[in-house]
């Protein structure tokens, strides 16, 4: 072998041996960029918030109680949450009432968490319905309350969501609570 394809040689090598180091440095620029784009979208959650948008209050509430995207924070989740249920947010006090029912992020309280689902619900937020409706049929969490769960998985039904409908339907050809006709 010549001292030129020695070298030539040599030099592919070397190539070679960079390229998962330049992938790695890649790999670390996107990771960076990712997160300095995730830690610009908080503060323009933030900044939402300041001006007033209970939507952007939910968004951090979430992305904050779940750990999506960002470091988990339950007490600041909790906080933004609570905040939006105070701004009279239908989907925060449904969230919230959930959250506190099963325990999930929150301490679990059913009292409070059935508290918040029924003031969502009274508001006509179809979901809240569905919800409230179903573990009050079945004895979720909440003492089960057979007739006023009929009324509320219906109202969703009716309200056009779409599980509640799914859920109402098989509630009736089943005839969970009912005597079966023969």
């Amino acid at each position: 072998m010549c001292q030129n394809e020695t070298e030539n040689q040599s030099t592919a090598n070397s190539e070679e041996e960079s390229q998962p180091s330049e992938q790695n440095a890649q790999i670390i620029d996107f990771k960076e960029k990712r997160e300095n784009k995730i830690d610009e979208g908080v503060r323009w959650l933030r900044a939402a918030i300041r001006a007033g948008d209970i939507g952007a209050m939910n968004e951090l509430a979430h992305i904050l109680l779940t750990g999506e995207v960002v470091k988990q924070d339950l007490v600041e989740g909790e906080k933004w949450l609570r905040k939006s249920v105070e701004a009279g947010d239908r989907w925060a006090m449904m969230e919230l009432g959930y959250r506190l029912l099963v325990g999930e992020g929150l301490n679990q309280d059913a009292v409070e968490g059935e508290k918040w689902l029924r003031n969502s619900a009274e508001l006509q937020y179809p979901i809240a319905m569905r919800i409230l409706g179903y573990r009050l049929l079945k004895g979720q969490g909440l003492e089960q309350r057979i007739e006023e769960g009929e009324k509320w998985l219906k109202k969703a039904a009716e309200a056009g969501e779409s599980i509640a409908m799914r859920e109402w339907g098989k509630y009736l050809i089943n005839g969970v609570g009912k005597k079966v006709k023969k």
